[in-house]
This record gives C-alpha cells, structure tokens and sequence, in this order.
C-alpha cells in the first residue's frame, strides 16, 4: 500500500505533516478530510511500506508497562483499539514524544495497516511487543496478548527498579567521597597555603589536589562540556550491540557481578519465552527473541545456533544443551514442559525461580558493596587528613 506525506491544517487552526498510508492519493485526501483536516500538500513516497528501522531512542520499559496495562484494561472491556489508542494519546501521564507516536498509529490504522503493522511502522516499539500482538490478532485473543504484555513489563520494570534502588546507597557514598575531596580542593587548600603566606609548594597528594584544582579553575567550561559528552556519548554507546558486549565483558570480571548478570539474563530469557508461547507465537521467533531480550551476547549465540537446531529436527532440550551455556534445571525443565505439552507453565515456574534468585543475590551484593564504600571512603579520608596533617608539619619546618 503506498505511504503518502501530507501537511495539513487541523480544525484548531494548528498546522500538521504526517504520513498515512491509503490506496491512492484520493483515498488519503478522503481520509484525512474524514479527520477534519484541511490538506495543504501530498505526495506519495513510495509504493510499498518501508521496513521499519530500530529508532535510536526507543520507548522506555515503564512507559511502555504503562501503556501496555491501559490498553490491556480498555480492549478486555470492549474499547475498540482504535478508540483507546485516541484515549491513550491524550493522556498527560505519557510524554509529548509517546502521544505523538500514539497519534501516528491511529492514522496508520485508519489508512488500512493492522494494529502489529502500525506498531512496526513507527520504529519505535520492540520486536517482542510487535509480536505479541500479532499473536494475539491472528487468535483473536488481542486483549489477553496485551494483558501478558502489561504483566511481562511490569515484572522487568519492577526488577529495574530493585537494581536501582540496590545502587542508590553505593553512588550516594561515591558522591560523598567526591564531593569531600572537592570542598578539600577548592576551599580548605587554598586557605591552607595562603596561611603560610603562599610561598609554599608541597608536593605528594596535596601537590596533586592543588594543580587539580588549578587546572579545574582556568578550564572548568571546557571540562563541564566533555564531562556531558561522555556521558552521553556512554550512554548512546552501552545500548549499542558493541556496548553491551563491553559491559557483558566487564561484568564477567567481577565474580558476584557476573553471577548476578547471568542469573538476571536466564530469568529473562524464561519469562520471554513463556510469555511468547503462551501467547501462540511460533517457537523459532520466540526463542530467538528470549535470547534478545536476555541482553546476554552469549545466551542470544546459543539461541540462534539452537534455533537452527530445531528447526534441522533436534528436541528443543538437546538443542539447547549441546550449546553449554543454560544450566541444568532450565535444560530439565524445558525437556519436562515438552513432554508435558505445557511448556509456558514450566517456564514460568523456571522464571519466577530466577526472579527470586536474582532478589537475593542482590540483597548480597549490596550487602557487600556497602562496608566495602565505607571502608575505602574512611580510608581515602584518614589518608587526606594524613597528607595534610604532613604538608602543615612540612610548611611550618619552611618557616621555621
């Protein structure tokens, strides 16, 4: 179906480009005056939907928890999805960014594009949302699809936040520490040296923080722009497949960190798959989508290579076995739900295992990471009030 960009006046007077997808260039015209727009100009672009591209600032998890659960709620009512989507967009809790994309769908939907295309067509949504609502359009069972949507972002949700609120104590005291060693750089060292008159230059940590502190002084806009680049730029980086390979790379050298981060890709991975098959998406597509989702580089290898497996006639236990990469109670349980025929329970089950795992292997992560902060940020202290205590001794021997 061609795609056609327009601009448009809407009947508050505001001006509007978008793109609507329409048989012909009069079907839009049609559409968009059915809208109670007045078109200023349209023109096609082409005469097949462009595939979607990953955008490079995706929709958040929580917004999408969000959205996912309203919309579970008003479709298992009986709200058109139409209807919902122009509900949804109007609402203040989403960003202005979410209701125009929202808006975009609508008129994607209204141009003859189902629910799962115009989801894809924005770019914005991931691949698992997209498919299980497709899952759920072809059973005619959309309002459960979106239900085990809304559940299954609201479980990594929930787990992101347990992350960051385990974190928050270690950078609150990582702060502290330089922050004391700011107040130490800029206001007492200073007035330390000018007490003995400003001849004196010690060397050591002290000479350190004083030509810090100099170079702070005389460069400060400089250092505050490439300090907001790199952040940026990090974290533009880490959600590239490269960054991710970094971080898996340097979370494995840290034993308790590397646990943690396989524990949390395996809870992942499980949940993914149980929701997919219990949403009837076929088991190739959603194993390789489990294995995105993990976040994990080596678990999504081990998925693709199983895939290929399977689809070459193998069980799915034994191919994912021979990857050596799942441990032995997910290779169990999987071989168990296959038996069975109720793999999705079982991986359920294996996931909410994992869920409380990774709960407490964070309680003790934390519990670890906070006397060693302390230790490291009173010893950092003692061995600034040493050096201190040193250059005075030093300074006052000069005058003397």
């Amino acid at each position: 179906m061609p795609e056609y960009k327009y601009e448009a006046v809407s009947q508050n007077g505001k001006k509007q480009k978008g793109r609507i997808n329409a048989g012909t260039q009069l079907e839009a015209l049609q559409l968009l005056n059915s809208q109670g727009y007045v078109v200023t100009s349209i023109n096609v672009i082409s005469k097949e939907r462009k595939s979607s591209t990953t955008a490079l600032f995706p929709i958040g998890k929580n917004e999408l928890s969000i959205f996912a659960r309203q919309l579970s709620t008003m479709v298992s009512s009986g709200v058109r999805i139409r209807e919902a989507l122009q509900v949804l967009s109007n609402q203040q809790v989403f960003s202005g960014r979410f209701r125009r994309i929202l808006s975009n769908v609508v008129v994607s939907i209204e141009g003859g594009l189902s629910f799962s295309e115009a989801l894809e067509k924005t770019g914005v949504f991931d691949k698992l949302f997209i498919n299980l609502v497709r899952a759920g359009e072809a059973g005619g069972v959309l309002d459960e699809s979106l239900e085990r949507v809304s559940d299954f972002y609201e479980g990594m949700v929930d787990l992101q936040n347990q992350v960051k609120s385990a974190m928050s104590y270690p950078l609150f005291m990582m702060a502290f520490a330089i922050g004391i060693v700011g107040v130490i750089s800029f206001f007492i060292l200073p007035n330390l040296i000018s007490a003995f008159g400003g001849n004196f230059e010690p060397g050591g940590m002290m000479g350190i923080l004083l030509s810090l502190n100099e170079i702070l002084k005389n460069h400060w806009l400089l250092i505050l722009i490439g300090a907001v680049g790199l952040f940026v730029g990090l974290r533009v980086f880490i959600k590239t497949k490269y960054g991710r390979l970094f971080k898996e790379k340097l979370g494995s050298l840290i034993p308790p960190i590397r646990r943690l981060r396989d524990m949390t890709a395996l809870e992942r991975f499980t949940r993914t798959l149980a929701v997919l098959v219990s949403s009837g998406v076929d088991l190739p597509t959603g194993l390789e989508l489990a294995g995105e989702v993990s976040e994990s580089p080596k678990v999504y290898k081990a998925t693709i290579n199983a895939v290929d497996a399977i689809k070459g006639g193998e069980a799915i236990h034994t191919a994912l076995e021979k990857q050596k990469v799942f441990p032995s109670i997910v290779i169990s349980m999987i071989a168990t739900g296959e038996e069975t025929g109720r793999l999705d329970d079982v991986m359920f089950k294996v996931s909410d295992f994992y869920h409380a795992q990774v709960t407490t292997a964070l309680k003790k992560l934390v519990s670890l990471v906070e006397p060693i902060m302390i230790m490291f940020i009173g010893g950092f202290i003692g061995f600034l009030a040493y050096t201190m205590y040193d250059a005075i001794f030093a300074m006052e021997q000069s005058i003397g």
